[in-house]
């Protein structure tokens, strides 16, 4: 039957749909496509793609790049506390003992622990 159509010269509707349909598909992509250029073209180049070639960056632009992990930070205050020591509280146990602590003081304080009171 198609063939009887196709020799007589006439499409079927649906074969009539589509080819309508690739013209307008293409223009709406080449259009899109205009749009997308042209505001690209128009548009100003970002902070860090102006600067491209400049080796070095501002300590503020360095830190919103980086952002560190704080450890050991004093709730109150903000700034950084001191790295606790984990032989301090072996290191309170020899001092609190007169003759460890004076050992240590001529031998050193793991040396001095080590002997009193097994490994340090």
């Amino acid at each position: 039957m198609e063939l009887e159509a196709a020799d007589t010269g006439q499409l079927s509707p649906s074969r009539r749909r589509r080819d309508t349909m690739r013209p307008l598909m293409t223009l709406t992509l080449l259009a899109l496509a205009v749009l997308c250029l042209a505001g690209q073209a128009g548009a100003k180049p970002r902070r860090a793609e102006s600067r491209r070639g400049a080796a070095f960056v501002s300590r503020q632009e360095g830190s919103e790049v980086v952002k560190r992990l704080r450890r050991y930070v004093d709730q109150g205050l903000g700034a950084p506390g001191p790295y606790p020591d984990p032989l301090e509280p072996k290191r309170e146990v020899c001092e609190l003992n007169p003759d460890c602590d004076e050992l240590a003081d001529h031998i050193g304080f793991q040396e001095a622990y080590a002997r009193f009171y097994g490994t340090a």
